[in-house]
C-alpha cells in the first residue's frame, strides 16, 4: 500500500467537503485525512492503485489546486 500526499490549495471545511466525495468515489484510496492546519492544506491517502493523475485532475475539475509530494 502506498501512502500519497497531495498539496492544495483548500482553506476551509467547505472546500474539504467539496473534495471528500472525489476522494470516496476514487476506486483504491482505501483511508484519507484533510489536514487544513498544514501550510501546504495536505490530502493525505493510502492507495491500493488508485488513479493519481485522474485524481488531481478531478479536484482541479472542482476548482482546486492539487499536486503530489
Amino acid at each position: 500500500m502506498e501512502q500519497v500526499k497531495l498539496k492544495t490549495d483548500l482553506s476551509c471545511p467547505h472546500c474539504a467537503m467539496k473534495v471528500e466525495p472525489i476522494l470516496k468515489e476514487t476506486k483504491g484510496i482505501v483511508d484519507y485525512s484533510i489536514d487544513l492546519a498544514h501550510p501546504d492544506k495536505l490530502v493525505s491517502f493510502s492507495s491500493e492503485g488508485a488513479d493519481i493523475d485522474a485524481l488531481i485532475t478531478n479536484i482541479k475539475k472542482a476548482g482546486y489546486i492539487a499536486e503530489k509530494l
